[in-house]
């Protein structure tokens, strides 16, 4: 079968059957399988050593793989490298600009890069910049900006020719909190648009918020692939509690009948055994004037089950 004939074919955006990259007699990839769909956000986590850096770089062809396939995009990484790469947008950990260029020219180059012409590039990278907010500032030197204007000039170059996939290593590194929200909400739009996105983060917070399915790797190995809600497994019996209007009468009830529940960030932990309990929860809801704004059983957080499958790695 053709390479085309491939491409035409793809139902997925990334496949890996059996994917294994050595270094030496290290296995920094053993035996990786997995596929990823069109418009899906992914997690790629596990600790430092994990190769999540080696798979990203490895299915974009930098790096050759020791044996097991691999498609991206329908292309394969080894025989159609530039092909598989013109579609795809990749933001690495390292720095990937230059200092003296400014911030346009930054993610001109990378447009052209791709194959762009060049009115084509420079239209895009003004589109580009206005979305990332940087408008009044893309004509100065890149070696001036903040870090988190240093890494939006990553994400421009990343999303420039229009990827219709995107793999980012460590996005948020060294922003502060407020870049760090503006990140997020930078890359919520642009999977709202249907870009496929892989992203590599070691914290767990901006994957549970971002991502709907995850990969975990732990020394070369893929110890789970799969949607995030299916790896945080429920807590039996125990419920997320929202309400509107609490007072102390309320909570006062709400302890009594319920022994054991704990404020958390976003409301409350209640374990309600059985339909009965959860019948009286309502009951003393409504008998304080409450409004119960979401009710829902209890999951291990992103945390709790990647220390718990990093457990079973071992």
């Amino acid at each position: 079968m053709t390479q085309a004939a491939t491409n035409a074919q793809a139902t997925s955006v990334v496949m890996a059957k059996n994917l294994v990259k050595h270094y030496g007699a290290f296995k920094a990839l053993d035996d990786v399988s997995f596929e990823l769909v069109p418009g899906s956000v992914t997690g790629l986590l596990g600790p430092n050593g994990a190769g999540k850096s080696t798979l990203l770089k490895t299915l974009l062809g930098f790096l050759p793989h020791s044996a097991g396939t691999m498609e991206v995009l329908g292309y394969s990484p080894t025989r159609a490298p530039l092909a598989a790469r013109q579609r795809v947008g990749y933001m690495p950990e390292n720095e990937t600009w230059f200092p003296e260029r400014t911030g346009l020219e930054s993610v001109v180059f990378a447009g052209r890069l791709s194959g762009m012409p060049r009115e084509q590039a420079f239209s895009r990278a003004y589109e580009v910049l206005d979305y990332l907010g940087m408008d009044e500032v893309r004509h100065r030197r890149v070696s001036e900006y903040s870090v988190g204007l240093k890494q939006k000039i990553k994400l421009g170059q990343a999303v420039v020719h229009g990827p219709r996939l995107l793999f980012l290593d460590e996005p948020m590194s060294g922003l502060d909190p407020r870049s760090r929200d503006e990140m997020m909400e930078l890359l919520a739009g642009i999977t709202r648009s249907g870009v496929a996105m892989v992203l590599s983060s070691h914290v767990l917070k901006d994957v549970e918020t971002l991502c709907r399915d995850v990969l975990m790797m732990d020394r070369g190995k893929l110890l789970y692939s799969g949607p995030l809600h299916t790896l945080q497994k429920a807590q039996e019996g125990y419920y997320k509690l929202e309400v509107r209007n609490e007072d102390e009468p309320f909570m006062a009830a709400l302890e009594r009948l319920f022994p054991g529940v704990e404020r958390t960030r976003l409301g409350y932990s209640v374990r309600l055994r059985d339909v009965e309990a959860r019948r009286n929860l309502w009951l003393v809801a409504k008998e304080h004037g409450v409004q119960i704004r979401c009710l829902t059983p209890s999951r291990d957080s992103l945390e709790e089950a990647f220390l718990r499958l990093l457990g079973k790695g071992e």
